[in-house]
């Protein structure tokens, strides 16, 4: 593939000094080169890329956290992706196997599957995310009916927030899906949105300026645990290690407010050696589990084989996902805050019917 001259233009601001800290967390960079300082030589010399390259990068930011000059192979990467869309006239080589990627944001803005903003009385909603929709629609509607009782008028939003097509390179399709979401912020004057997704919040943060963007683990902190819940895990054997998702790597308030909720839970939790700020991503970032899967797996085990106890919690349903997915017993923090038999949760992802016969289920939440 041709390296556009905007990005050629970038690759030139990337003064890497061969230190190779990025690598110690990266799970991609040594399949590709020795080291990024060669690595780049190479890309600028050259011209040209393999389209493998970009798409077996997950994005999420580590590179570009730990680098001692600030070399961005993160914006580097996402712009060689959109690099390939380009040249491939918005599509993608088949054997990148995003087909499915594509069919699940078309679905994501259906009517079928989603609905407008509903039960709305305030200015504030509340937007799941697909992950956690596809998952369970009872724990979403616990989780919402929750927040109504001590958010009074508060409205909820079934749809996606496009970052999946985003992260596909396809900026141009990105923006007419946003679109959408958008429009309905402003005609339903929307000024809160509480994100129960790592994704959504860090997507609409970047793109609705206007409007402000609070996770659901900071108002959990500020508001309190249901009253049930308080100290569950105190005298049970349930042991959690704490899996900080990658999207947020950088928003401190988020990694302080799980760890207050895990304390009112109760149970004794460990920390990873990656953790909070430099956190590792779990291995599912970018879609890296479809277009290079062997990386994905690769770093899933990595992740799952850090964690010092049996259990692992997390506020991600793509990091709870990629731990069962390698085997780890895996709790989404909401699997134990809004569902009375978390004991009983089997750790086996669920199948693709069963993932958007939920999302069917969800789109009628607050109606």
């Amino acid at each position: 593939m041709k390296i556009s001259q905007k990005n050629m233009d970038r690759l030139n601001e990337n003064k890497c000094i061969g230190c190779k800290k990025c690598m110690k967390g990266c799970p991609m960079l040594d399949k590709f080169c020795d080291s990024p300082k060669e690595l780049l030589k190479d890309l600028s010399e050259t011209g040209e890329f393999d389209y493998n390259l970009p798409y077996a990068c997950m994005l999420c930011g580590y590179c570009t956290r730990v680098c001692p000059v600030g070399v961005d192979l993160k914006s580097l990467f996402l712009n060689l992706r959109r690099d390939v869309v380009e040249e491939n006239n918005g599509k993608l080589p088949k054997d990148l196997n995003t087909r499915g990627v594509d069919i699940h944001q078309k679905l994501s803005y259906s009517n079928i599957f989603t609905s407008d903003i509903l039960s709305l009385d305030s200015d504030t909603i509340f937007f799941p995310g697909c992950g956690l929709l596809s998952n369970n629609s009872r724990i979403v509607k616990n989780t919402y009916n929750y927040l109504k009782s001590k958010i009074p008028g508060i409205g909820i939003y079934t749809k996606c927030c496009g970052k999946p097509t985003k992260y596909m390179g396809k900026e141009d399709k990105f923006k007419q899906y946003y679109s959408i979401i958008d429009k309905e912020f402003k005609d339903k004057n929307i000024k809160r949105i509480i994100t129960g997704c790592q994704n959504c919040y860090m997507t609409i943060g970047e793109n609705s300026k206007d409007i402000e963007v609070l996770s659901l683990w900071e108002i959990l902190a500020d508001l309190g645990i249901p009253t049930d819940k308080r100290n569950i895990g105190k005298g049970t054997d349930y042991e959690f290690t704490i899996h900080d998702p990658c999207p947020t790597r950088d928003v401190s308030e988020i990694h302080d407010a799980i760890r207050s909720i895990v304390k009112e839970l109760g149970f004794k939790t460990y920390e990873m050696e990656y953790n909070r700020g430099e956190t590792l991503c779990c291995g599912a970032g970018g879609m890296v589990s479809i277009t290079q899967p062997d990386i994905a797996e690769s770093h899933m085990k990595r992740r799952r084989d850090e964690a010092p106890s049996e259990h692992i919690i997390t506020y991600c349903q793509e990091c709870t996902e990629s731990m069962r997915s390698v085997g780890k017993a895996s709790y989404h923090i909401l699997d134990i805050l809004f569902n009375d038999e978390y004991q009983n949760i089997e750790h086996k992802n669920k199948g693709l019917i069963e993932k958007w016969a939920n999302r069917y289920r969800s789109k009628s939440i607050g109606k």
